[in-house]
This record gives structure tokens, sequence and C-alpha cells, in this order.
């Protein structure tokens, strides 16, 4: 029997019985629309997740903690002697992959930062001038960091209000600080009691082009204008060559080398963490969800075949003379198995398409009802614009997935079919009725 013969005895066959055939295939729609819209769900969560990524900074750049922050809580795996001190810091920049490394010191001293009538509260941090290049892309200025300069966020400047109106600057006209000079401002309290202030002026040298989390509202200076302002306010100097610093950002020159340098760190005692790692857990956990849920759509899809193994049994006793006749007539075993087996198939593979298209349909009115109730919210809690999420969304792979699952689960299903029918004797068969 030819390919093509096989296919027009089956397509002959399902429409002799096409109302039972169409009720099975109904089955597997079921079982794969539910795959289809269970996984979408899932990778929808997924993409809004890895969306907000972006407030745990660049995917190059590692965050580093000394171990002695957290040895304290019980934390497995740290070492209190994991201390960034000045020459470890300089071990870590020879590893391989490292592009630059720099303390990351915030200024933990009260501070008001003014710009001609204008007052912002917002973090001054000492970094090594020398790795502000490989930071990230400056928008304005020059990446030199010099005596009392400094390179600021892309959106500091939205941080200035006007305190005889309470209101921040205008989003639609953005608060140019390039080139402009801000009036640092620190207070500290005395031992007698009284309050004492000092007055730096920063010039702003540079501005960072908008891209990742804090690093947008936050102001850099050199490390040595930073451990001048600490060291004013606590009225001595930090002792970094035994105390190191409290934190250091890495920079890699290949996000692909990052969990192998971040692990090294963790494993000499140190925390450290990146988004990339953030990233890759993510991932481990919606694929784990993915599973499930596609998991409760295959038990679906196996009750269907168990409807497709119970369509095609009654259809060999419907048929039995058929079968005898036909081996009768000269088709082999291998023949009788070919056409129960493309029977089933064809069930499951119209069932898979169907639940495909109707799967998308539900999961696309899905979407769109979740972002009309997210908007509605939105608006209801005064906030504007858009909030841009999918619910659901379908992976490319999935369709073909889903289609290949369900001819699968058919073929499957007509094995057993097949092997009774194989089994009857031509003779027995022809007298059947």
């Amino acid at each position: 029997m030819t390919f093509r013969d096989l296919i027009r005895l089956v397509w002959s066959n399902l429409r002799r019985m096409r109302g039972r055939a169409l009720m099975t295939a109904l089955g597997v729609l079921i079982g794969t629309a539910a795959i289809v819209v269970l996984i979408s769900l899932a990778a929808g969560l997924r993409q809004s997740a890895v969306g907000d990524l972006s407030q745990f900074g660049p995917v190059n750049q590692i965050t580093v903690l000394p171990g002695a922050i957290f040895q304290s809580f019980g934390a497995t795996g740290i070492s209190s002697d994991a201390v960034l001190t000045p020459r470890r810091l300089e071990e870590i920049a020879r590893m391989d992959g490292v592009t630059a490394v720099t303390p990351r010191e915030q200024v933990a001293v009260p501070t008001t930062i003014k710009l001609d009538r204008l007052v912002a509260s917002t973090t001054l941090t000492g970094i090594d001038a020398r790795a502000v290049r490989a930071m990230g892309t400056l928008a304005q200025g020059s990446p030199q960091l010099g005596r009392w300069t400094a390179i600021v966020g892309a959106r500091v400047g939205e941080q200035f209000v006007d305190p005889r109106r309470r209101t921040t600057v205008q989003s639609d006209e953005p608060l140019d600080l390039y080139g402009r000079t801000l009036q640092v401002e620190l207070t500290r309290v005395e031992e007698d009691g009284k309050t004492s202030t000092r007055t730096v002026r920063l010039r702003v040298g540079g501005v960072l082009a908008e891209g990742a989390g804090q690093d947008d509202y936050s102001i850099f200076i050199a490390l040595e204008d930073a451990e001048d302002l600490v060291t004013w306010y606590q009225g001595q100097r930090p002792d970094r060559r035994n105390d190191g610093y409290s934190q250091a950002v890495i920079i890699v020159d290949d996000p692909e080398k990052v969990l192998k340098i971040e692990q090294e760190l963790l494993l000499e005692g140190f925390l450290a963490f990146s988004a990339r790692s953030t990233l890759q857990q993510i991932n481990v956990i919606f694929a784990v969800i993915q599973a499930a849920f596609g998991g409760i759509g295959a038990i679906a899809l196996i009750v269907a075949a168990i409807g497709i193994a119970n369509t095609m049994i009654m259809s060999i006793l419907e048929r039995t003379r058929e079968i005898g006749l036909m081996k009768a007539l000269g088709a082999t075993n291998r023949d009788v198995m070919s056409i129960f087996i493309a029977e089933a198939g064809a069930i499951g593979l119209l069932g898979g398409v169907g639940g495909v298209v109707f799967g998308a349909g539900i999961a696309k009115i899905i979407d769109l009802i979740a972002q009309a109730y997210i908007n509605n919210q939105l608006a209801a809690s005064g906030a504007t614009g858009d909030a841009g999420l999918s619910l659901a969304v379908i992976p490319l792979w999935l369709p073909v997935f889903a289609i290949v699952f369900s001819l699968i689960i058919g073929l499957a299903s007509g094995i057993y079919p097949a092997l009774r029918a194989v089994q009857l004797d031509p003779v027995k068969a022809l007298k059947y009725e």
C-alpha cells in the first residue's frame, strides 16, 4: 500500500464516521487548548518579570558585599574573612574577564542638594574614577571624574522640587544638569549638641544614559571626595586596609562570564549577585511553572487519548468483515496497522490544530481582559499611561509543540486498536455477522 493510498483510505474512513471522529477530536482540542492557554499565561508572567529586571542593573555588572555583613546572621557559605580591601579588589580586577572594579561607597550623611531655588534629596556615591568609562554610556559630557566633579544618573533631574510650590520639575521639560554646579549641604551634630554644616560645590561633568535601575537616580563622585565627606562627618578616616569597603561593583567584558565570576566570589565567602543570576533564577522558576501548567493540560490530552482508543476499538467491531476482506485480498498486517494508527493520528492532528487556534483565541481574550482591568486600576489610582503588560504570550515553539504532541498522543492511542485488528482471523472476520 502506497502512502497516497493510505491517505485516501484514512480520509474516506474518517468521513464515514465523521460524527464520532469529530467528537473524539473535540477532546483532543480541549486538551491542546488547555496546554496553549496555561503555558502562554506562564510565559506572559515570565516576560513581565523579566521586563522589570532593569531595576537590578546592567547584565554585565556584579555587586559584591563583604561576608562579614551576613556571616553574623548565620548565612551559609559566607565568610567573615571575605573583606573588600583595596588589595583584594586589585586581585579581583586581575580575574579573567573583569574589565574594571570599583568600590561603591554611599555617603551616609544627611545631605541636601540645591540648584538655584530647586532642592533635591538623593544619594552621593563614591566610585573609582578609573572605572567610570566601563560603568555605562554617557548621554552627555566626559567620563573624567576629577576633584569635586560629578556624573549624574539620567533621572536625577526629576528629583528636584521647588520648595515654595512643593512640586517636582515638569516631566515634559526635563532639567538638564550637564555643566551645572550643584550646591551640596551636609549636616552633622557635634558633641555639644550643636549642628554643624558643610557646603561643597559639585560641577556636573557628565550625565549617564538612561538604562538600569538605581544608577539613574544616583550622583557619582570620586572615591577620594566621598572619603573626605565621610571623614568630616565621622571625625576620623575609615580604615580601608583592614575594614575594607561596604560594597563593590565588578564590570565584566562579556555577560556570559558573569555567572562564572560570581560563583568564584561566592566560593571565596563573598556575597555576590547580578542581574544575570537573577534572570537565571527567574527562568528556572518559570520553567517549573510552565512544566506544571503543561502537565495539567497534558492530563486532558491523556483523557482524550483514551477516547481515541475507544473510538478506534469501536471502529474495529463495526469493520470486522471489512478487515477480513482486506486480509483475504492480500493486505498485510502492516497495512492494517498503518490504517488504524493513521486514523488515530489524524484525529489527534485535527484536534491539535483546532486546539492551537482555539487556545490562542482564548489566550488573546484573557490578555485583553487583563490589560483592560489593569489599565482601569491604574486610571482609578490616578496613574497615567498604559501598563503595556501582556498576561498571555505565545512563544513560537508552543504551537508546533502542541500540534506535534497531539499527533503523538493520537498515534500512541491507535497502537492497541491496531494490534487488535491485526490479530483478527480473516476467515472468522468474514463470517462476522
